[in-house]
């Protein structure tokens, strides 16, 4: 038999009776060197978990029916807990989940707030892709830090000043510590690296683009020389990747980033990795990325196919420029069930693309022809003024 009891915030005051009788009842306690000292006088055989939560699992595969064993899981059983990870190790056991006070409750119950709306994301051992579409889309985020993401890391990279966090440091424990201020005012702060952010906002934040509709406006990108793919384009390029707000995109060939843009304002819990190789239309990029305030963006300055980032299973991917390799681009591409949307100005590269997606796998394909004409006043009437007709390529891999 085999239990995982949370066991609250830390101090054992917050553990009830129940999941106390049952830490007493245990022949084996399984859990960190902290926790597991909170119960050294039961003076039971224990397990530490560290990095070897596969040895971990073993012994609990070869005991489970031996040995009433309980895992001690830090806050509560269903919040980025150990639990899930020892679920899908051990389909086999028949586990027995005993839930918890989390740091989360805890913390709330201290700010008199609810947890109804608010998103709640994990950030220890993980990067920062995507936190600010997240706190974009989101009035009230919850953030458990760890690893190199430390409060005052994650405060730093926050733009908006109008944004309220809060911050509970070694929560329920004598050295408890709860501070609340601006981003800039956390940032200049030092705190546990395992600690909970609570990020708040009106709705009022900063933004360069506030609908959810894609066909931002020419006129609010950085262009200068480099060449954009025009916003009727871009919208229905977007329409034709057909975005879930989680993919995994490649984008080779990104000029100023206006597509790339527009594709990590729909990806909210998605990343991007944009190829460029004009080193001035990269600077444009960045410049972009910044307005608009985006981090799940990896711009690479350089050339695809070589450039292209190994080991990322894609899931979309948008060419906007191949020079002249699109055989090889998609060649490079991960063996993978796959959708892959190319933008052509010249015939011939359609005739390029097609042959080259029906070489790898792709199946239904579909060729666009889109001709624009925007409204241009002359003489004080309005004149048609055509746009170069553009093409788009799609195609699905199974």
């Amino acid at each position: 038999m085999t239990k995982i009891i949370g066991i609250g915030p830390g101090d054992l005051d917050f553990l009830y009776p129940l999941a106390q009788k049952e830490i007493e009842k245990a022949d084996v306690l399984i859990g960190g060197k902290r926790n597991l000292a909170d119960f050294a006088h039961l003076h039971k055989e224990t397990r530490i978990i560290g990095n070897n939560l596969k040895e971990i699992a073993a012994y609990i595969a070869d005991n489970w029916e031996k040995k009433n064993i309980v895992v001690l899981a830090s806050g509560d059983t269903g919040l980025f807990s150990i639990a899930k990870v020892l679920k899908e190790y051990l389909p086999q056991v028949d586990l027995t989940f005993y839930p918890g006070i989390s740091s989360l409750q805890y913390l709330l119950a201290k700010k008199k707030m609810s947890w109804e709306e608010m998103k709640i994301i994990s950030l220890h051992g993980k990067n920062c892709a995507s936190l600010l579409n997240v706190i974009r889309h989101n009035a009230k985020v919850a953030v458990f830090t760890g690893g190199t993401n430390r409060p005052e890391v994650v405060a730093a990279r926050i733009p908006w000043e109008n944004l309220k966090i809060t911050v509970g440091e070694n929560l329920s424990y004598p050295e408890e510590r709860i501070v609340s201020g601006s981003p800039k005012e956390i940032a200049a702060l030092e705190f546990d690296s395992l600690s909970l952010m609570i990020l708040e906002h009106d709705g009022n934040i900063e933004e360069n683009w506030a609908y959810l509709s894609p066909g931002i406006p020419n006129e609010a990108f950085l262009r200068d020389k480099v060449p954009m793919t025009k916003e009727e384009s871009r919208a229905l390029i977007l329409s034709k990747l057909r975005l879930t707000g989680k993919n995994r995109i490649l984008e080779v060939g990104a000029g100023t980033g206006s597509v790339t843009v527009e594709m990590a304002l729909m990806v909210q819990e998605g990343e991007i990795w944009a190829i460029e190789q004009n080193s001035q239309a990269a600077a444009l990029c960045r410049q972009n990325f910044q307005k608009f305030h985006l981090d799940n963006i990896a711009l690479i300055e350089g050339n695809a196919p070589e450039d292209i980032p190994p080991g990322i299973d894609f899931d979309r991917v948008f060419i906007g420029g191949s020079r002249g390799k699109m055989e090889a681009i998609l060649a490079a591409l991960p063996q993978r069930p796959l959708r892959t949307v190319i933008s052509a100005i010249a015939v011939e590269t359609v005739v390029e693309a097609k042959e080259a997606l029906l070489r790898f796998g792709y199946d239904n394909i579909e060729i666009v022809s889109l001709t624009i004409a925007k409204n241009k006043i002359a003489g004080g009437k309005n004149l048609m003024m055509g746009e170069n007709p553009t093409y788009i390529i799609v195609g699905e891999r199974p």
